[in-house]
């Protein structure tokens, strides 16, 4: 009984507690702070890493009583507001931003994703030029995203990169000569495994002296040489000028056409296995041909199987084959599934184009398969579009053509492309890879444009695919040596003249009309006379 006793007076007490003390709390409400993401984002070293964080508050927006932390890869911390800071440090990892508040005791954190890389890592041009004494002289124009980017119509458009010249890189970074005799560049990839999915792809440089080689798009530090790949050393009289690098197989081409191949040994490397030193030949009816290669339809390489090229000698298309490992190397001939492919019926056929003169020719994007365009000319002096489809090359099967369509450009453009492809002057042929026929495509918020670029000396031509319209793009101050348009959609093109001036042009919808100005960029760095010109771009094939 005297334990329920007490039992009962300390209940009467805790309950009398309670009650007395209620309402003498003084509840404050937290003012909770959410940080907004910052999402991804890939550097360069040497870049100015500036993050601006935006705060929402549940209550009032001071931030007297909060302190910021940024630490960078987990171990660099950067105490202040806003971060400002010069990339330094190569890898990927996370840029962390603590925000603590001091009277409460709680911390906030928002982060980015982000990837630094060495600053010959980013897109842009390569260029190849010529100084004195014939010297081979290898430059860089890194393209940089403008913060500042705005469309706005007309001359208030800003640029949308701001561009980085980095004259002679081949020097600074190997501290020795390119060479003499600057003839062309290419660039070649590998396939991607889990070890080296982020390797930017490497150049072939060609030379006339002492020899060509490869270099890594990375660094510019000099890999290979193409002697060293070569079984028996590179034959006799053999004066490379070209190359085809694919998945599966690489073909070198001489100055006079003549080709040697190699199949590789694993397509996770850029260089494995060596060129036989037996010319490229293809085989027909039981007939072998000697095969000429100078006509090559470059084109950033994909999943087609094969690389187009115009063979002058046999007047027609043939392909070399890259659809596996075991035939690669090979040269075959399309497969031609009848004549009604053909519109109209008497078009220049793809295994003999007759009496038509082959003018230029390259591939075009599409959503499936593959697209070619041409442009042809009887020997009555008419031009002639001519575009065709093609399949790609499964199980080493050659793909078939489809839809050949020959048609008279005109008449118009035929007396401009009479004037300009008169035999006198300098000609170069760049086909647009962009294709808006099934979709109507866009590069920044700018409509894409099928295009043929036509250059006569000092003069760049455009013309219309769809249309077949042609117009005077722009002119220079100097003869244009190069051109390139593999940039990402073909939406924009390096141009590089005679006079070591180097330009790009804005290739859309909106230059074309000039709603915008169609010189995005002019490099004030002489790089000495441009030979050759190639975009600098990812790790893999488009």
């Amino acid at each position: 009984m005297k334990f329920i006793y007490l039992a009962y007076i300390a209940l009467s007490l805790l309950l009398c507690g309670c009650y007395d003390d209620k309402g003498n709390y003084d509840y404050t409400p937290l003012n909770r702070i959410e940080i907004e993401n910052f999402g991804m984002a890939t550097y360069y070293l040497g870049d100015l890493i500036e993050l601006k964080p935006v705060l929402t508050f549940s209550i009032d927006s001071t931030e007297d009583n909060l302190l910021f932390e940024w630490t960078i890869f987990g171990n660099k911390k950067i105490y202040s507001h806003d971060l400002s800071y010069i990339a330094d440090t190569l890898g990927s990892g996370f840029i962390v931003l603590r925000v603590k508040d001091t009277i409460n005791g709680i911390e906030y954190s928002a982060s980015q994703s982000c990837t630094i890389k060495t600053e010959y890592e980013a897109d842009g041009y390569m260029i190849l030029s010529k100084g004195a004494n014939n010297e081979s002289i290898l430059s860089y124009v890194k393209l940089i995203s403008n913060p500042n980017y705005s469309s706005q119509t007309g001359v208030g458009e800003t640029n949308f990169y701001t561009c980085a010249d980095y004259y002679d890189v081949y020097h600074t970074t190997n501290n020795e000569s390119l060479g003499r005799g600057p003839l062309k560049l290419l660039q070649h990839f590998h396939s991607s495994n889990t070890g080296n999915s982020s390797e930017v792809g490497a150049f072939w440089i060609f030379q006339e002296e002492p020899e060509c080689f490869d270099i890594s798009g990375v660094s510019f530090q000099k890999d290979i040489t193409l002697t060293s790949q070569f079984m028996d050393g590179i034959p006799t009289g053999f004066k490379p000028y070209d190359m085809v690098d694919m998945t599966w197989s690489t073909f070198v081409i001489g100055q006079d056409g003549t080709m040697y191949s190699r199949k590789k040994e694993t397509e996770y490397l850029f260089n494995s296995g060596l060129f036989l030193n037996n010319a490229v030949t293809f085989e027909e009816d039981g007939t072998i041909y000697p095969v000429n290669g100078k006509e090559v339809i470059h084109h950033r390489y994909s999943t087609a199987g094969y690389t187009l090229f115009f063979e002058k000698t046999l007047n027609r298309f043939l392909l070399m084959l890259d659809g596996s490992q075991q035939n690669g190397g090979q040269i075959s001939s399309p497969d031609i599934p009848g004549e009604n492919i053909y519109t109209p019926r008497d078009a220049a056929k793809i295994d003999n184009l007759g009496d038509m003169e082959m003018i230029c020719c390259n591939a075009v994007k599409v959503s499936w398969g593959n697209k070619f365009y041409a442009i042809l000319k009887d020997p009555n002096g008419v031009f002639y579009s001519y575009t065709f489809d093609m399949g790609d090359a499964y199980y080493g099967r050659s793909p078939g053509i489809e839809k050949v369509v020959q048609a008279e450009l005109p008449a118009s453009t035929q007396s401009i492309l009479n004037s300009i492809i008169n035999g006198s002057s300098k000609n170069i042929f760049k086909v647009g890879y962009a294709n808006t026929e099934y979709s109507s495509g866009s590069a920044n918020s700018k409509q894409l444009l099928d295009y043929v670029l036509i250059t006569k000396d000092n003069e760049l031509y455009l013309l219309e695919r769809k249309s077949g319209e042609i117009i005077l793009y722009d002119s220079f101050d100097a003869i244009i040596t190069s051109i390139d348009t593999e940039s990402w959609n073909a939406w924009m093109a390096g141009v590089g003249l005679e006079n070591g001036k180097f330009h790009i042009m804005e290739l859309t919808n909106a230059g074309y009309s000039q709603e915008h100005p169609r010189r995005m960029y002019s490099s004030e760095t002489n790089f000495g006379e441009i030979v050759d010109i190639r975009f600098k771009n990812g790790a893999s094939w488009q």
